[in-house]
């Protein structure tokens, strides 16, 4: 696969509904993240939620991080799980994707599906509500820095093989 000058090899996506309490923990990490990560090894993303689109970008890095609220954690809790893509074919394109679906979908499109990572933080909070919980307050920065530490391990690896 060609890479061209403006392809960064990370792409961070945080997505969640701002307005809804917990919900936009994924925006507000990713917000963060663009303070701490080198521009020239990620591209941040902001979004309500995951869109089509976003697979041709998807298909342009070598390593995907998603960062998303998840009701079923305890709130608070982070967990990181590598993912790949979910081309079972049973589902529908529609407007609201997983990242699996949208790995899957920059495979078939664009012949290339990066590696990818999932972190979910617990919510405890999802009414029409600005602002998140305390527990997910504190928690964002811990967030933050597993995907940090995620993204070096991978800048690490990318300079080893170019090496």
């Amino acid at each position: 696969m060609p890479w061209t000058e403006t392809d960064r090899p990370v792409l961070v996506l945080g997505y969640g509904n701002v307005l809804r309490g917990d919900d936009g923990a994924g925006p507000t990490a990713a917000e963060a993240l663009r303070k701490r990560l080198p521009a020239h090894t990620a591209e941040v993303l902001v979004a309500h939620q995951l869109l089509p689109e976003m697979s041709q970008r998807l298909s342009r890095c070598q390593l995907a991080i998603f960062i998303d609220a998840d009701w079923n954690l305890p709130a608070g809790q982070v967990r990181r799980k590598d993912i790949a893509a979910d081309c079972d074919g049973g589902r529908s394109i529609g407007h609201q994707q997983s990242p699996q679906q949208l790995l899957c979908m920059a495979l078939a499109l664009y012949g290339h599906a990066p590696q990818a990572v999932l972190f979910h933080i617990g919510a405890a909070r999802f009414g029409f509500e600005q602002g998140l919980s305390q527990q997910v307050k504190q928690a964002i920065p811990l967030l933050v820095q597993q995907v940090v530490d995620t993204v070096q391990q991978t800048a690490d690896n990318l300079e080893h093989h170019h090496a």
